[in-house]
């Protein structure tokens, strides 16, 4: 397929869905590098994606947890999904419509839409991990998760279960971290706000063990 020929493929409105993808992937790196979207990503805008994934219910709190939300920054999941997502449905489309003579066959229809959307979950997953692992998503600096051990903080989520929760908490430097933590389950839910300790990190599965800090029973005596 050559320049023309190529460009002639784009423009068929099955190509429409990757383009915008794309499109999008491209004008938020634009805006990166003009200053106009901050590249730091605060505890507040943080919150708001595990606050989302929350309010979404069990299910979709596992399946969300699952692929990064509320571990690293939403910024991470769209982009890495689009991008992934829209190359796959340009490559998969140019495949079949060359190999088919010029013609779009009507089961590209549905297998465009799969192929591309399972690639994309799957780049979302590897690299939602990756940069959770060895990237400071929150910008407060390299300390290590083990370090954290025995820190008092208080609940971010609107709940913290044996399921999902976040945890707001100040490192040895002063710096505000918001952390994946679950409770375990002999032990009742907490509300956002309520007191915390960390009592061991995880990091088969990147989240803190906590419990309910002490100074909240003693709040609650005569």
């Amino acid at each position: 397929m050559n320049e023309s020929g190529f460009f002639q493929f784009l423009n068929h409105w099955w190509n429409l869905p990757y383009l915008v993808m794309l499109g999008l992937v491209a004008v938020f790196f634009v805006l990166q590098f003009v200053g106009m979207a901050g590249g730091d990503h605060d505890a507040d805008a943080h919150e708001h994606d595990v606050e989302a994934a929350a309010n979404a219910g069990f299910g979709w709190q596992e399946v969300l947890s699952f692929f990064g939300v509320g571990r690293v920054p939403l910024m991470v999941v769209w982009v890495t999904f689009c991008m992934f997502a829209g190359f796959t449905g340009i490559f998969f489309n140019s495949t079949i419509f060359v190999n088919h003579g010029g013609v779009y066959p009507s089961w590209g229809y549905v297998a465009s839409p799969g192929a591309s959307f399972l690639v994309g979950l799957v780049a979302v997953r590897i690299f939602s991990r990756l940069a959770a692992r060895f990237v400071d998503v929150g910008g407060h600096g390299p300390t290590r998760k083990h370090e954290l051990s025995g820190k008092r903080g208080i609940v971010a989520s609107l709940e913290l279960d044996a399921r999902f929760g976040e945890v707001r908490v100040r490192d040895a430097r002063g710096n505000e971290l918001l952390l994946h933590g679950r409770l375990h389950r002999d032990e009742p839910a907490l509300k956002r706000g309520q007191k915390v300790v960390l009592v061991d990190y995880d990091p088969e599965r990147e989240l803190f063990w906590v419990t309910k800090s002490p100074e909240e029973e003693e709040g609650k005596r005569p």
